[in-house]
């Protein structure tokens, strides 16, 4: 029964990982159960040989097992089997450091949510205290509610049933034009029942809650089995469940007994159709890890909460869900927070999670905002996500909207309330103050405003707080390969901000084949950005542009990217380094580019007192494969170009970036602009500018390549660092003031008097540092 090991955590989604200490105490047992569908035994011992076992678990029907009690701290050992078969074993250590976080059954969970409505979020008893109360500590976001739920009021609450979906294999933008609008009102429709259910709690007038009854139950007239299947259209059917549940919670006593009857019977048959869907099909988090998935576990356990006296599967789901929720997710992220399908998803799945996390919470079930997972999740977005930033990257989506920075001050805002963290109070006010000068994604839509802010203590708000001191340049997330540089956090007119990906998740769901890919941005400004468009999952702009790694700040061999939609397609951030003169990472995407090279790797360096990145790229070819290193950078800027100098640069509204490439034998610039194929919108989208590319190529193949490149930025001040560069017999020089780097072709490089092992060498107010593959060493 035992099976080779995979590095990618999704094709070996074995928990605890082998040798690891887990964050949480106890954690949770998870490991692919191979073909038979038979029940599998669990064992977990305090000795190798299992002659002390401290659990024994018999007929295990899914490879998912979460203790309710923790462990005391030390080294244990695991293993799984079956009819005299085991796996190998498995060792993991208990320390002072783990989180304690037990949670106890689902039957628990179902008797904290009994009784009376509403439940989620607050009870039927305390809402008359809560209402007073709330107008007093959130009256700015009473005020939101009651404007946003009047405009909710005077719509239709009636929905028609949507129509089949063409077939999308036939005719993309055919089947996008049916399916967008039915995702997007359907999706408005219900949650505009869910502010008016919010309305009610706050006020107590039964028209908004007769308005929400009127939706839900319009909605509930549709067949669960009809066009808005989860496997036809899973969108329209995660219209019904996302914000329904809540929702029908909140108004309950306020429906009609035929209404009642009719949105049970729907959400009953809905629940069943989800969870046939995600554990009949196989197990989220271990065998399957579809990203529409991550948003349906939530959703059932919202239903099984609110219905469970209805639906006498309820507590099958939650005990089925309880590991899945409370100890395999998240299942693209790891205790650092970081999120590997990028900040757009992470936004929207996330906060998802957050509606079940603080219901949990607030309901007495458990805490699990207290798992490292969350303040390092909103460390992340503080690090990755400017608030002036004018595109991201690195995934998905990527526009200005206002609703997306709103919705990132609302996440960071819940998490830093459950989690008591103050280190984010002025990126909180910072998302709001940018959001107010984002434009509209949807001007004839109602606001989105999220409910947990009242029924949290954050609804007051900290604008005008200042920001955080900041004691370091660099932040690496290395749980899903995601790091930044960020020079003056509390300045954007001074800040250079690089943004960067190599990630041990791959180029698959919303991720792209860009490894070692950047983003750079100057005084508020991006200048250097991954190009393309979300002109939907799959189209021929997204397929096709997109997801390669032409469209990216990465280098191609010969025209060559990286593997493409493939789990070996993975990446690394290491060897971080930093101090008072140096910023230093290393992406390591060499199993990117398997297919054609042993070895690609980006080293990056941040010179702190000159604001200047220095990033060097290395590639050796595959043996018998011949391939030509290109260094790829696109723009909303055009690129102007010196040939002679090999130098070019990038401009917009006075901020700017020059590069200096440290290549001087042969080699060619080629410029270029648009997409092929170009992106397709179903409605005009401003902030879909034209793009503009630009190439160094050095000229020829060879078996080694390094390849330096200095990036200058130029600040609207007209502030920068003035470089040259030049070539000393083998060895390429970047100089920049008394300061320089050097770098060389192989793993030694002599320069001047000096001979060093190393790739190349920087020399900082006369400090020597060589950097190798085991990252940057101080030399003198």
């Amino acid at each position: 029964m035992k099976e080779s090991r995979h590095p990618h955590p999704h094709i070996d989604p074995r928990q605890p990982r082998n040798g690891t200490s887990p964050g949480t105490n106890p954690p949770v047992f998870a490991w692919k159960p191979g073909s038979s569908q038979e029940s599998v035994d669990l064992w977990i011992s305090r000795d190798s040989t299992f002659a002390d076992v401290h659990t024994e678990v018999k007929g295990l029907a899914d490879p998912l097992f979460l203790p309710e009690k923790a462990f005391p701290e030390g080294t244990w050992f695991w293993k799984w089997g079956r009819e005299g078969e085991e796996s190998e074993v498995f060792s993991f250590s208990v320390d002072g450091d783990a989180v304690e976080l037990e949670v106890p059954p689902a039957a628990d969970w179902l008797e904290a949510f009994s009784g009376g409505h509403p439940r989620i979020y607050a009870r039927s008893e305390a809402v008359g205290a809560w209402r007073t109360s709330i107008r007093e500590t959130a009256p700015s976001v009473v005020d939101e509610v009651l404007s946003a739920a009047g405009a909710a009021l005077r719509e239709c609450h009636t929905i028609e049933e949507p129509p089949y979906l063409p077939d999308r294999r036939l005719d993309y933008e055919a089947f996008r034009r049916v399916w967008a609008p039915i995702m997007w009102d359907s999706r408005t429709f219900v949650k505009g029942a869910k502010l008016l259910g919010l309305a009610y709690l706050v006020t107590g007038e039964r028209t908004f809650a007769r308005a929400a009854c009127e939706r839900m139950a319009s909605i509930s007239l549709w067949d669960p089995d009809g066009s808005s299947h989860l496997s036809h259209n899973d969108e329209a059917h995660m219209s019904v469940i996302w914000d329904g549940s809540i929702a029908c919670d909140w108004v309950w006593d306020e429906f009609t007994d035929e209404e009642r009857e009719t949105v049970i019977a729907q959400f009953r048959k809905r629940g069943r159709i989800t969870f046939e869907h995600m554990h009949g099909r196989g197990s989220y988090g271990v065998t399957r890890f579809d990203s529409h998935a991550g948003r349906e576990i939530v959703f059932l356990a919202l239903i099984a909460l609110v219905f469970h006296e209805e639906i006498p599967e309820a507590e099958e789901w939650l005990s089925w869900l309880r590991p899945v929720l409370c100890g395999v997710w998240p299942v693209w992220a790891e205790d650092d927070g970081a999120w590997a399908e990028g900040p757009s998803y992470g936004l929207a799945y996330v906060g998802i999670m957050t509606m079940l996390a603080t219901a949990l919470k607030l309901g007495g079930v458990v805490d699990l905002y207290k798992r490292p997972f969350w303040a390092g999740h909103a460390r992340w977005r503080k690090w990755c996500f400017p608030p002036y930033a004018e595109w991201i990257g690195f995934g998905d989506h990527s526009e200005r909207w206002r609703g997306t920075w709103e919705r990132n001050a609302d996440l960071v805002e819940i998490i830093a309330a459950m989690s008591g963290a103050h280190e984010f109070d002025g990126f909180i006010a910072e998302l709001r103050r940018e959001a107010s000068l984002c434009a509209s994604r949807f001007s004839t839509r109602p606001a989105t405003i999220n409910p947990q802010r009242l029924f949290l203590d954050v609804a007051s708000g900290r604008n005008g707080m200042e920001a955080e001191e900041q004691d370091q340049v660099l932040k690496v997330f290395a749980g899903a390969g995601l790091a930044a540089v960020r020079s003056c956090m509390a300045d954007p007119e001074r800040e250079t901000a690089l943004l960067f990906r190599s990630s041990p998740f791959g180029a698959i769901s919303h991720s792209h084949a860009n490894n070692n890919d950047f983003a750079l941005h100057v005084g508020g400004k991006i200048l250097a950005m991954p190009t393309g468009y979300y002109a939907g999952y799959g189209s021929s702009h997204h397929a096709n542009w997109v997801w390669h790694t032409k469209s990216h700040n990465c280098v191609t061999l010969s025209g060559a990217g990286q593997l493409m939609r493939s789990h070996e397609s993975t990446g690394d951030v290491v060897n971080a380094f930093e101090d008072e003169y140096l910023a230093y990472f290393c992406g390591v995407a060499d199993k990117s580019y398997s297919d054609r090279a042993t070895r690609c790797r980006r080293h990056v360096l941040f010179l702190k007192k000159r604001h200047v990145f220095v990033l060097i790229d290395e590639f050796e070819a595959k043996p018998g494969i011949s391939s030509a290193l290109e260094w790829n950078i696109h723009s909303w800027a055009q690129f102007e170009v010196d040939d002679a100098a090999r130098r070019f640069t990038l401009s917009r509204e006075g901020r700017g970036v020059i590069g200096h490439v440290m290549h001087h034998t042969n080699g060619f610039f080629t410029a270029g602009e648009g997409w092929d194929p170009p992106p397709v919108a179903l409605e005009p989208n401003p902030q879909w500018q034209m793009q503009y590319h630009l190439r160094f190529t050095p000229a020829g193949y060879a078996g080694r390549r390094v390849l330096g490149i200095v990036l200058a930025p130029v600040f609207a001040d007209g502030i920068q660092t003035v470089v040259t560069t030049e070539r000393e017999g083998a060895v390429e020089v970047a100089r920049l003031g008394s300061d320089w780097v050097a770098v060389g072709e192989g793993a030694k490089i002599a320069f001047g008097s000096g001979t060093w092992d190393a790739m190349a060498i920087a020399c900082l107010d006369g400090r020597t540092y060589g950097v190798s593959d085991a990252g940057v060493e101080r030399l003198g």
